[in-house]
């Protein structure tokens, strides 16, 4: 902030992942913000630069429906920012919930640029900085404009060693099942790569054994909600909506259906047999492999985000799966006491009869028959290549993600020549 005397940084900046399943929303869905101490007669100054910069960045993401949003906050974060983050997170924001946030605190905050849809996370990011108990970070690394349309250059082997070395402390670097980094973005945009994990100074040496082959303008490392299932709040079965994320527990009430393509959809009520919904494993989340195998009577918990389907309603697109209770004893026709065959239905109130030897019964009823599963209790989460920013990969269970690291000396670079903030 070489312009703008006296101001820094307090923090690091954040990187917010909002909510996965709103349709107004870039393909990310990110929103960023950052605290900075400033003498107050320089304010001004900032905001205009801020202004400025912001402009000229709308003139690169002009069209394809995007609205990026500006707000600026003056002194403590209210409570209110943090409750619109929770929403914002795990639910739909109208643009009327944010304009009545800003009147009400019309001393504090300023969206000097109007109120596009973008103003939503900008709001919510200012207030994730005091509402996050959990965090990772990111260190992203920024092309130059030159080589925005240009294939990116990072060395695969380069990444596979990083890897290795520190995939203790990092997750999501590389897809070994498809045999590819994932830690380059697709798409034509200012980011390079991007290293995600539980310190700052880790990452800054893990990128640094990178191979990197082409120029870049410097790196940034951000506070983060990635990897941590940050979304998953608990809902019931009835009180699901489309647009909403969550976690439900149920029992399965029929066979799932294997759908043309390799999804799985099968459908979930609650304990009570009171209401249900649908849920959906996409083939790219791998989970469709255990839900396939899933009967009527298994208890499951499922988490994802809601949306609604013309042919069945609401649909929960499911990212994580926990099998918690399955069925050992299944119901099946009963066996034919002549010649031991399983029996068919003779039609509706005619009992049963058997294909074998033509015995027929108006007493016999179903039996119970204990059955192999072919899966077991636990939990399944999805593949690293399907995983989106804010579920937990399997690599980071049972690490417990810190928001109190400190500002590190490396925590931004601008290569010689570039622009210093």
């Amino acid at each position: 902030m070489d312009e703008i005397p006296g101001a820094f940084f307090s923090d690091y900046p954040l990187l917010i992942r909002l909510n996965p399943v709103i349709p107004f929303k870039t393909r990310g869905n990110a929103a960023t913000s950052f605290s900075l101490r400033i003498p107050e007669k320089n304010v001004d100054s900032l905001k205009n630069l801020v202004v400025s910069e912001f402009l000229k960045y709308l003139e690169t993401v002009r069209g394809g429906g995007v609205e990026p949003g500006l707000a600026f906050l003056y002194g403590k974060v209210p409570a209110k920012l943090g409750k619109l983050y929770r929403k914002a997170l795990t639910d739909y924001v109208h643009r009327d919930y944010v304009t009545g946030i800003i009147n009400e605190l019309s001393e504090l905050v300023e969206a000097p640029l109007g109120y596009s849809r973008g103003l939503v996370g900008a709001l919510a990011a200012i207030g994730a900085s005091n509402s996050l108990s959990e965090c990772t970070y990111e260190i992203l690394v920024y092309r130059t404009r030159d080589n925005y349309l240009r294939e990116r250059c990072v060395d695969e082997e380069s990444v596979k060693l990083m890897d290795s070395e520190f995939r203790d402390q990092t997750f999501l670097n590389y897809d070994y099942v498809n045999d590819k980094p994932l830690i380059t973005p697709s798409g034509h945009n200012p980011v390079l790569l991007g290293i995600r994990g539980e310190d700052p100074a880790i990452l800054v040496k893990a990128l640094k054994t990178l191979k990197l082959c082409e120029e870049f303008e410097g790196w940034l490392i951000y506070r983060t909600n990635q990897g941590l299932n940050a979304h998953h709040v608990e809902r019931g079965v009835e009180e699901f909506r489309p647009y909403q994320t969550g976690c439900v527990k149920g029992k399965v009430i029929e066979k799932p259906s294997v759908r043309l393509g390799g999804d799985v959809l099968l459908k979930l009520g609650d304990l009570e047999n009171k209401s249900s919904l649908w849920v959906v494993f996409f083939k790219e989340t791998g989970l469709g492999k255990v839900a396939r195998y899933l009967v009527s009577g298994d208890v499951i918990r499922v988490c994802g985000g809601g949306k609604w389907w013309e042919d069945l309603g609401l649909v929960i697109h499911g990212d994580l799966l926990e099998v918690i209770e399955l069925v050992s004893e299944v119901l099946k026709n009963p066996t034919c006491p002549l010649c031991g065959h399983r029996m068919k239905s003779a039609g509706r109130g005619k009992g049963w009869k058997c294909p074998a030897c033509g015995y027929k019964s108006l007493t016999l009823g179903k039996e119970k028959v204990k059955t192999d599963r072919k899966i077991v209790a636990g939990t399944y989460r999805p593949a690293d290549s399907a995983v989106k920013h804010l579920v937990m990969p399997q690599s980071r269970v049972g690490r417990k993600g810190s928001c109190d690291k400190q500002l590190i000396s490396e925590w931004i670079y601008v290569r010689r020549g570039g622009r210093s903030l």
